[in-house]
């Protein structure tokens, strides 16, 4: 039997139970509201059979764009490579902007396709089209300060997103893509000491878009480098995890995987490792240093056994003969693949109210939508209206001991 005391003290830590359950409860129904979230995505083998990247058409776009010339910012390579995009590219609407940076003012060009049932969402594909101003790599010193040609550093990512921008009109998407084309991604200084030197096109895009225009944005994905005969790419830093989750699926469905089966059932090859990490500055940083959910295809061992940055990165080698269309075509495969399975768009529920993993400690901003919003405020309301309840109820018990007491 208990004492007068002892039922007292079961009676107040019974109460302060019930009220530490409530807020348990409270807090994690809320938490799952505003962090559970998927991206949505069907079966890529579905699609096999309906894959139209033209990788041959992207390989020949790489010699035409060295034709050009050096591809440097304010350049007449430059001015004519961005003006054959538009004409190509008719489905599309386009606009320039340009900025001051350093000694030299970049244009950005940056292309949208808005579908008439458009739910809001974008996807935006990016690659950079400047190429480097010099070869600080090049074997040969008195080369070291001439502008390289960038077939596939700068070349490779341009043809892929010109491919893509030829059949994603006729995809029936029912969300918005954007191609943004960078400029000056490739002018930083070289060495370690200078990341803020880099990406210049892709900050002056990022630093000037409205909140609105960024919630939207449900996947920025930068192709560059992906030309090599040996491709091979991996997950990248300052990135998003749950994006990367997206990739997987389809690589495997594409024999791009060891380990991993494709659509005919077979054993895929070494070609996209998600259990690595590499280390990139590039044109993703802006984007996931504002919240961006962000990716990145880089190959950055560019040549035959080349090391991490080795091969023929950043020196006189970087020619068309370097790229292979099969390599083109299976980057563009995985970003057609992806859009006609919806693999980058997040539920239609759980637009902008999400809180996006991004690999670091770097997230979004979450941005709840009316309807969720007023379900965890009444949720919330509901929670203290019953702990003011218990609270009083307490209150009572303590009361009635203390009488009991006297």
């Amino acid at each position: 039997m208990l004492t007068c005391c002892a039922q007292s003290k079961s009676r107040s830590v019974a109460a302060f139970l019930l009220i530490s359950m409530l807020f348990s409860c409270i807090l994690s129904s809320t938490s799952s509201e505003i962090s559970d979230y998927e991206y949505q995505g069907s079966d890529p083998c579905e699609f096999i059979d309906d894959l139209s990247f033209d990788s041959n058409s992207a390989n020949a776009s790489i010699t035409w764009q060295t034709d050009l010339g050096p591809r440097l910012p304010g350049s007449n390579a430059s001015q004519n490579l961005r003006t054959s995009i538009i004409e190509n590219l008719s489905d599309w609407t386009f606009e320039e902007s340009s900025h001051q940076r350093e000694n030299f003012t970049l244009t950005n060009l940056v292309g949208t396709f808005s579908p008439v049932n458009s739910t809001g969402q974008n996807v935006v594909f990016v690659a950079h089209y400047d190429s480097r101003y010099m070869a600080e790599r090049d074997e040969n010193e008195s080369m070291r300060d001439k502008p390289i040609d960038g077939a596939n550093d700068g070349g490779s990512g341009v043809a892929v997103l010109i491919e893509l921008g030829k059949i994603i009109p006729q995809m029936n998407l029912n969300h918005d893509v954007t191609l943004f084309f960078s400029d000056a991604e490739d002018q930083g200084i070289p060495g370690g000491g200078y990341p803020l030197t880099w990406s210049y096109g892709a900050y002056a895009w990022v630093e000037n878009l409205t909140e609105s225009y960024k919630e939207n944005i449900s996947a920025y994905i930068v192709i560059d480098m992906i030309g090599d005969k040996y491709l091979d790419f991996t997950k990248v830093t300052d990135t998003s995890n749950q994006l990367w989750e997206t990739i997987v699926p389809i690589t495997a469905a594409l024999g791009m995987m060891d380990e991993e089966t494709d659509c005919n059932g077979e054993y895929g090859i070494d070609i996209f490792n998600p259990n690595r990490t590499r280390g990139v500055i590039d044109d993703h940083v802006p984007a996931h240093e504002a919240g961006i959910p962000a990716i990145n295809f880089i190959d950055i061992n560019y040549g035959e056994d080349a090391e991490r940055w080795g091969g023929y990165w950043h020196t006189h080698e970087d020619t068309a003969d370097k790229v292979s269309a099969e390599s083109l075509g299976l980057i563009g495969n995985i970003l057609e693949i992806g859009l006609r399975t919806s693999a980058w768009t997040l539920e239609p529920s759980q637009i902008n109210n999400e809180e996006l993993d991004n690999n670091s400690t770097t997230n979004s901003d979450s941005n709840l939508d009316d309807s969720k919003q007023k379900t965890i405020e009444k949720s919330v309301v509901v929670g203290y209206i019953s702990i003011i309840i218990v609270s009083f109820i307490l209150v009572l018990i303590l009361m009635a001991d203390i009488s009991l007491k006297l």
